[in-house]
C-alpha cells in the first residue's frame, strides 16, 4: 500500500469515527438530500431483483457508508452477499442489522438460513428458534417452524431393518 492510499485510509477511519462519536452520518456531513439517498436505494434495489449483484453490492455499501443507522441499507448489502453464496458476511451483517433494531426478525431468519449454508445447524436452530419465540410477523413465524420440522426430521435416526424377520 503506498504512503498516500494509508493517509486516505487514516483520514476515512477518522472522519467515520468522528461522525460516530457525533451521532452524524457521512450523508448529513455533505448534506444529501433523503429523496437522493431513496433514489439510490431504488436503483440498488432494482440491480438486485435484476441479478445485477456487482452492481447492487456497489450501491448498497455506498448506502451503508453514507447512513449507517438505517437498517434497510445493511439488510440490501446481507441480502446481496446471501445471494452471491458470501454466507458469512451475510451473516454477519445480518447480525449488525438485528443489533440496530432488536424488533425486527427477518435479519435472524436469514442468518439461519445463511447458518444452514455455512453447515452450523446449531446456530441455524437457534436463529430459528429465536425468530419463533419472539417475531410477531405471522409468515416468518410459519417459515421458522417450517425449517425447524424439518430440521428435526433430518436429525430423527432411521430405524434400522432387520432383514431376518423378513
Amino acid at each position: 500500500m503506498e504512503r498516500s492510499d494509508t493517509a486516505n485510509n487514516d483520514n476515512l477511519a477518522d472522519m467515520l469515527l468522528e461522525c460516530l462519536n457525533d451521532h452524524t452520518t457521512l450523508k448529513d456531513i455533505h448534506q444529501i438530500p433523503d429523496d437522493m439517498m431513496n433514489s439510490l436505494y431504488a436503483y440498488a434495489y432494482q440491480f438486485y431483483q435484476q441479478g445485477k449483484l456487482d452492481n447492487a453490492e456497489t450501491f448498497f455499501q455506498f448506502l451503508c457508508m453514507y447512513d449507517f443507522y438505517n437498517t434497510d441499507y445493511f439488510m440490501g448489502l446481507a441480502a446481496v452477499y446471501q445471494l452471491k453464496k458470501q454466507y458469512q458476511k451475510a451473516a454477519d451483517l445480518y447480525a449488525v442489522v438485528f443489533a440496530m433494531d432488536g424488533n425486527d426478525y427477518r435479519s435472524v431468519f436469514y442468518a439461519g438460513q445463511c447458518q444452514l449454508m455455512l453447515k452450523e445447524p446449531t446456530k441455524a436452530i437457534h436463529c430459528f428458534e429465536l425468530v419463533s419465540e419472539h417475531s410477531s410477523d405471522a409468515e416468518l413465524l410459519r417459515k421458522a417452524q417450517s425449517y425447524l420440522d424439518n430440521m428435526k426430521v433430518q436429525e430423527e435416526p432411521v430405524p434400522e431393518c432387520d432383514f431376518e424377520q423378513l
